[in-house]
Protein backbone atom coordinates (compact mmCIF):
# COMPACT_ATOMS: atom_id res chain seq x y z
CA UNK A 1 0.00 0.00 0.00
CA UNK A 2 3.09 2.70 0.50
CA UNK A 3 3.66 2.72 -3.26
CA UNK A 4 0.31 4.47 -3.47
CA UNK A 5 1.83 7.23 -1.35
CA UNK A 6 5.14 6.94 -3.18
CA UNK A 7 3.30 7.77 -6.40
CA UNK A 8 0.95 10.34 -4.72
CA UNK A 9 4.10 11.81 -3.29
CA UNK A 10 5.48 12.20 -6.77
CA UNK A 11 2.52 13.25 -8.12
CA UNK A 12 1.76 16.18 -6.16
CA UNK A 13 5.43 17.75 -6.29
CA UNK A 14 5.40 18.00 -10.21
CA UNK A 15 2.06 19.27 -10.11
CA UNK A 16 3.19 21.83 -7.62
CA UNK A 17 6.49 22.93 -9.79
CA UNK A 18 4.91 22.64 -13.47
CA UNK A 19 1.65 24.98 -12.20
CA UNK A 20 2.57 27.33 -8.98
CA UNK A 21 6.24 28.12 -9.69
CA UNK A 22 5.77 31.36 -10.92
CA UNK A 23 3.65 32.45 -7.95
CA UNK A 24 5.35 31.89 -5.08
CA UNK A 25 9.24 30.52 -4.46
CA UNK A 26 8.18 28.40 -1.98
CA UNK A 27 7.00 25.72 -3.82
CA UNK A 28 10.29 25.15 -4.88
CA UNK A 29 11.30 24.09 -1.62
CA UNK A 30 8.03 22.02 -1.15
CA UNK A 31 8.37 20.25 -4.44
CA UNK A 32 11.32 18.70 -3.38
CA UNK A 33 10.27 17.57 0.03
CA UNK A 34 7.37 16.08 -1.77
CA UNK A 35 10.01 14.16 -4.04
CA UNK A 36 11.95 13.66 -0.29
CA UNK A 37 8.60 11.97 0.74
CA UNK A 38 7.78 10.14 -2.26
CA UNK A 39 11.97 8.75 -2.29
CA UNK A 40 11.05 7.86 1.62
CA UNK A 41 7.76 6.02 0.63
CA UNK A 42 9.36 3.77 -2.12
CA UNK A 43 12.51 2.88 0.12
CA UNK A 44 10.13 2.33 2.61
CA UNK A 45 7.89 -0.39 0.56
CA UNK A 46 10.18 -1.98 -1.77
CA UNK A 47 13.74 -2.09 0.31
CA UNK A 48 12.87 -5.14 2.35
CA UNK A 49 14.33 -5.26 6.09
CA UNK A 50 14.63 -1.21 5.93
CA UNK A 51 11.85 0.15 8.58
CA UNK A 52 12.02 3.88 7.56
CA UNK A 53 8.78 4.23 9.80
CA UNK A 54 9.75 3.04 12.64
CA UNK A 55 11.93 4.05 15.61
CA UNK A 56 14.89 6.33 14.54
CA UNK A 57 14.12 6.45 11.10
CA UNK A 58 11.02 8.28 12.08
CA UNK A 59 12.54 10.97 13.67
CA UNK A 60 14.73 11.79 11.35
CA UNK A 61 11.25 12.09 9.33
CA UNK A 62 9.37 14.20 11.12
CA UNK A 63 12.38 16.42 11.94
CA UNK A 64 12.85 17.06 8.39
CA UNK A 65 9.27 17.86 7.85
CA UNK A 66 8.88 20.36 11.15
CA UNK A 67 12.37 22.02 9.16
CA UNK A 68 10.74 22.10 5.88
CA UNK A 69 7.45 23.42 7.18
CA UNK A 70 9.22 26.42 9.01
CA UNK A 71 11.56 27.33 6.40
CA UNK A 72 8.56 27.56 4.09
CA UNK A 73 6.18 28.91 6.46
CA UNK A 74 9.89 31.55 6.88
CA UNK A 75 9.65 32.31 3.17
CA UNK A 76 5.76 32.23 2.41
CA UNK A 77 6.11 35.31 4.82
CA UNK A 78 8.61 37.07 3.91
CA UNK A 79 7.59 36.86 -0.14
CA UNK A 80 3.66 37.83 0.99
CA UNK A 81 5.04 41.13 3.21
CA UNK A 82 7.54 42.06 -0.01
CA UNK A 83 4.39 41.77 -2.10
CA UNK A 84 1.95 43.88 0.32
CA UNK A 85 4.63 46.13 0.77
CA UNK A 86 5.33 46.41 -3.38
CA UNK A 87 1.40 47.07 -4.17
CA UNK A 88 1.09 49.70 -0.96
CA UNK A 89 3.69 51.64 -2.74
CA UNK A 90 2.49 51.07 -6.07
CA UNK A 91 -0.78 52.25 -4.94
CA UNK A 92 0.24 55.58 -3.02
CA UNK A 93 2.10 56.46 -6.40
CA UNK A 94 -1.61 55.71 -8.62
CA UNK A 95 -3.12 57.84 -5.36
CA UNK A 96 -0.47 61.03 -6.09
CA UNK A 97 -0.35 60.90 -9.75
CA UNK A 98 -4.34 61.35 -9.98
CA UNK A 99 -4.24 63.97 -7.38
CA UNK A 100 -1.87 66.14 -9.22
Amino acid sequence: MGYVYSVLWLIIAVMLFLRFRKENKVVYLLSCYFVFLSVWWFLDQFVHGLNLMDGMYVWILRLVSAFVLSISLLLYIRERSIHNNDSAQNSEQNTASTIK
